[in-house]
């Protein structure tokens, strides 16, 4: 989990992958990250402090800055590989992974704190809908199931309007947005996918 090589992990020989995301992970998933993203949003000293953390990779500094924030997230599983982060929430059949990551092989040890902050002011409205929203949950988690990659991404649109957001798609039961801000040249990520 702490070593997120790529956008896709192969599922184990034989292995069926566990279902597609429900709507009540969905929901969970996005009410858990909810209060994360508020205090990335609002704090430069949080954000800069969990830059720090993540660059580092320093898992224990990275925990207790949940715990001060987000408490709950503070107990689940937490990887970093020196250019984002991934936050785990146990499934019935396949567990899922969250965060923020700048892709793998653009860069070494490098994570903006004014780019996450960016990032999360767009993902608390998103985050807040997926949560509060039922019906729109369910039209996103069916999009996922369906491997519908242009429903998904009408209905991400619909709630981030960023033109920052540059694109969406689905990968292997979970999703991939992609932003990048005209200040920096590296392109980051907000990733949901199953972590086998």
């Amino acid at each position: 989990m702490a070593e997120y090589k790529a956008y896709k992990r192969k599922a184990p020989p034989g292995s069926r992958g566990g279902r597609l995301p429900s709507v009540r992970l969905l929901r969970r998933v996005a009410a858990g990250m909810l209060p994360f993203y508020r205090t990335v949003a609002i704090s430069a000293a949080f954000s800069g402090a969990w830059s720090r953390a993540v660059v580092k990779a320093d898992l224990d500094w990275m925990r207790k800055l949940l715990c001060a924030v987000a408490p709950r997230l503070a107990h689940h599983g937490l990887g970093s590989n020196g250019i984002g982060y991934f936050i785990t929430f146990s499934a019935r059949n396949s567990d899922y992974s969250c965060g923020i990551t700048i892709p793998p092989g653009s860069v070494q040890f490098h994570f903006s704190p004014k780019i996450h902050r960016l990032i999360a002011r767009e993902l608390v409205p998103y985050c807040r809908t997926v949560a509060c929203r039922p019906g729109y949950s369910a039209l996103l988690a069916q999009a996922i199931r369906r491997n519908d990659g242009k429903a998904a991404a009408r209905l991400v649109r619909r709630v981030i309007r960023s033109s920052a957001l540059k694109s969406v798609r689905i990968d292997d039961g979970g999703l991939v947005l992609s932003f990048k801000y005209p200040f920096s040249k590296y392109t980051y990520t907000y990733v949901l996918f199953r972590d086998y």
